[in-house]
């Protein structure tokens, strides 16, 4: 079965492969997570914006690179509603014990 690439400035939700057999990168690949994981992102509402094009769903290529950059930017500024790092609970370790060694074990016997 043949798939038709695109039309310029969108991709599909899935990889394809054009004519040539290049591979061109869906909105999951380009987000980093299977095609499944964008599927139940989209009925979630989260993710790119995308819509249906027929019976494949699709999505601005410039509306995925906003949503990434919208990401790496809430990544790297705290927000207001973020809770503070939870100290860290130090508990005593157990001493490991020691194995005995062949020199142990001849020690013993002459013991």
């Amino acid at each position: 079965m043949k798939t038709t690439p695109p039309p310029p400035g969108f991709v599909y939700a899935e990889d394809i492969r054009d004519e040539s057999g290049e591979l061109i990168l869906g909105i999951a690949s380009r987000l980093g997570i299977t095609p499944g994981t964008y599927r139940k992102w989209r009925m979630a509402g989260k993710g790119p914006e995308s819509f249906k094009l027929g019976r494949r769903v699709v999505a601005r290529i410039d509306a995925v690179d906003a949503y990434i950059a919208e990401q790496e930017r809430a990544a790297r500024e705290p927000s207001d509603e973020a809770r503070p790092p939870e100290p860290r609970k130090l508990t005593p370790r157990k001493p490991a014990a020691k194995k005995p060694t062949p020199c142990d074990v001849e020690l013993a016997a002459t013991a």
